[in-house]
């Protein structure tokens, strides 16, 4: 009896065998994984920004080389700034979870971990490349300098500027303007000098043309343009004088910035509201203007020389002269 069984047992088991595939059957593995191994999506390329043409694939497997299924795989970022999704996933029943990878926005090297939830030792690593962009790479320009701020019109200004770009080094000329008057300087980082014409508030703008390889960008800055100072002096060439004298009053008007131009008004009474305006005279190479008055009625006259100042000079107000006229026959 148990001869006959026998042979019909063994039938019987290697007819399981045949239909399961013989020799080559991989049954999954209950156990903890061992390794993850990378099936497919390493060492593509794409654009910044953009989506990998292939998914990520890695498969679980045990000591025996067996697919773990069940097992939780995330797909970590480490380098790049990209993003995966999903973020994590479940192997199937071949060991193997699937994850889509969007690069970052630097063009470069980028990296993907996936890791064993639990077991962060047990990980594959995928290698990404991000291609820069089409045409010319992108640059910033800036402002980084004006000397001196403010200004007076007339006044030389040193504009300095600095234009940047990832992955290089932006060359070319830039045009530094206040929207009358500019300079120019080569790239990436320099300075020039404009002279503004007019008191005010300028937007200075640096333009960098751009090249084959970079393109071009522009930066601003508000720059204060503004009226020199200046300083009045009003003096007499005699004083106290007769009715019947000539009496001549000079006006000195000057500025650390230079030699002012323009303009002076003898006034008497104040130069907000002169009780009377005696002429007018404009400033000679030295700064100065002058007016003879005769027949100056007896009293005291409160003198003074207003400078209305011009395009680069501010107006000023000399100090009063208080001129004593006698009569005649007076001791």
């Amino acid at each position: 009896m148990r001869n006959a069984v026998a042979p019909q047992l063994i039938a019987v088991t290697s007819a399981l065998a045949l239909a399961c595939g013989g020799s080559d059957l991989t049954l999954p593995s209950d156990g903890r994984p061992a390794a993850l191994a990378v099936v497919d999506g390493n060492n593509q390329t794409a654009s910044e920004g953009q989506s990998l043409a292939d998914p990520l694939i890695v498969r679980a497997i045990d000591s025996d080389n067996r697919p773990v299924a069940q097992v939780r795989v995330a797909f970590v970022v480490t380098a790049g700034g990209g993003t995966t999704s999903p973020d994590t996933a479940t192997t199937d029943a071949d060991g193997r979870a699937s994850s889509r990878w969007t690069l970052g926005t630097a063009a470069g090297a980028q990296v993907v971990e996936a890791r064993v939830a639990g077991s962060d030792a047990i990980k594959a690593r995928f290698n990404g490349t991000a291609s820069g962009p089409k045409g010319p790479a992108l640059t910033t320009t800036q402002i980084t300098a004006v000397n001196p701020s403010p200004s007076f019109p007339t006044e030389p200004v040193v504009v300095g500027f600095l234009v940047t770009a990832n992955g290089g080094t932006p060359t070319g000329i830039v045009l530094v303007s206040d929207g009358t008057v500019s300079c120019t300087a080569s790239a990436p980082g320099g300075q020039c000098s404009l002279t503004p014409p007019t008191a005010g508030t300028k937007t200075l703008t640096a333009r960098y043309a751009g090249s084959a390889t970079f393109a071009p960008s522009s930066g601003t800055a508000q720059h204060d343009v503004i009226l020199a100072r200046t300083s009045s002096t009003l003096s007499s060439s005699k004083n106290p004088s007769k009715p019947d004298d000539d009496v001549t009053f000079t006006a000195s008007v000057t500025s650390t910035f230079g030699t002012p131009t323009g303009s002076v008004l003898f006034v008497e009474g104040s130069c907000d509201a002169p009780t009377r305006t005696w002429g007018a005279d404009e400033l000679d190479d030295a700064g100065r203007a002058k007016l003879k008055i005769q027949s100056l009625s007896a009293g005291t006259h409160f003198m003074f020389a207003c400078y209305l100042g011009s395009g680069t000079f501010a107006p000023s107000v000399s100090n009063v002269i208080q001129q004593e006229v006698i009569k005649s026959g007076r001791n």
